[in-house]
């Protein structure tokens, strides 16, 4: 799967563009091939070798809570869901029932047993078939034989997690120190409550969100906010890489939060207990946030519908509760403002990357790691190699 040629032992050289291949070093690296990103294909690989060997987020552990309490989503065509057992375990299960395959359960709610919806099979909490009409006239039937098909479940940040994969690692292994970070920059954190969740259809490939880690194109795409003196943020992107997991912060504009507010996105005070907006990455298809303002969380979940586009949802969680002005408005600049800028861009690229003039670009990735440097881009691409290519040179 290895592309181009290999660039080892060239250390004081630059190396032509058309020449480039993906590299582990950033420096030297070229972007994904363009063909990843509408390539059938590639798509199929990825269900196996990404989305079905990684961990998934389903849900907010709060949704969860109490016994009986599920949730059910889809990771791609696979239909699964969570629920809090009578012993207040919490487990996973594919959402089908081993019968004749109907749905079990759909949405979220409350639940004392498991009942289809087809032929009433009947199944416990913890996925064990209770009663099957009609079973004690069968031949060889036997309860114990049906139960539901468990998968690995987990709660990391106030966020519920599956994996498909029968040999996952546990997520806290692979997330490391994610979650104390988080903490450490949000405050009351265990205190925030969801108020809402903002759907967007993208015409684009999912790993266009996640080439986003970057802020090379914000005076550009995001002008109102990045690139003037009196703009709300500072010309900064701070990058810290962990193996599965980054951290970007874009640093507010201290003299315009104090002096001017008119040029803020949105009102908050210079006071507030966030002044800067973090960003964290966690493979291989979240990016969680906290924007300035009161305590506050974002949760951004993007799912492949083919390989040419993607549902992204965005789940809004603030300390006040009702959520206040600022909290709303926080939540209506990224759902009316800054995403559409953001989808517009990658819709754009992913017309042109289907481009015969268009094979693959160089990422601008500098020592200095400044603003403009394409490091987290590089960081989330080189998963993705990795991944398909096992390999990352």
């Amino acid at each position: 799967m290895r592309e181009g040629r290999s660039l080892r032992g060239r250390t004081d050289a630059a190396p032509t563009g058309r020449a480039l291949a993906f590299d582990r070093d950033p420096l030297r690296s070229a972007t994904l091939p363009a063909r990843w990103y509408f390539d059938p294909a590639v798509f199929a690989r990825e269900r196996e070798a990404i989305f079905f060997a990684s961990w998934q987020f389903v849900g907010l552990a709060d949704e969860v809570a109490r016994n009986g309490d599920f949730v059910a989503a889809t990771i791609l065509d696979q239909p699964v869901f969570v629920i809090r057992g009578a012993d207040g375990r919490l487990r996973a299960f594919y959402n089908a029932c081993p019968h004749r395959g109907h749905t079990l359960v759909e949405g979220s709610g409350q639940r004392r047993s498991i009942t289809c919806p087809f032929h009433a099979w009947t199944f416990a909490l913890d996925g064990r078939l209770k009663a099957a009409g009609n079973a004690g006239n069968i031949a060889g039937f036997r309860l114990e034989d049906y139960a539901l098909r468990e998968i690995h479940v987990t709660e990391f940040a106030r966020l519920v997690f599956v994996n498909l994969s029968p040999s996952a690692a546990p997520l806290g292994a692979i997330a490391g120190d994610l979650e104390a970070d988080i903490r450490a920059k949000i405050p009351a954190f265990d205190r925030l409550k969801f108020f809402r969740r903002d759907p967007f259809d993208i015409g684009a490939n999912w790993k266009f969100v996640f080439d986003g880690l970057e802020c090379y194109h914000c005076p550009h795409i995001h002008p109102d906010i990045m690139g003037r003196d009196d703009s709300p943020f500072e010309l900064s992107f701070e990058f810290f890489e962990a193996r599965w997991w980054s951290r970007h912060v874009a640093r507010g504009n201290r003299d315009v939060t104090r002096n001017k507010p008119e040029n803020l996105p949105y009102a908050f005070a210079a006071d507030d207990a966030i002044q800067d907006v973090f960003v964290w990455y966690l493979w291989p298809n979240v990016m969680l946030a906290a924007h300035q303002g009161p305590p506050n969380f974002q949760i951004r979940h993007v799912m492949p519908l083919s390989a040419e586009r993607s549902l992204q949802h965005i789940w809004n969680l603030a300390v006040n509760d009702p959520p206040s002005a600022t909290d709303v408005a926080n939540a209506d600049y990224l759902r009316d403002v800054l995403d559409p800028q953001d989808i517009a861009a990658m819709e754009r690229q992913q017309r042109g990357v289907r481009c015969r003039g268009y094979t693959r670009g160089r990422l601008m990735c500098d020592p200095q790691q400044s603003w403009r440097s394409e490091h987290g881009t590089h960081h989330f691409q080189r998963l993705v190699w990795q991944a398909l290519a096992g390999s990352d040179r």
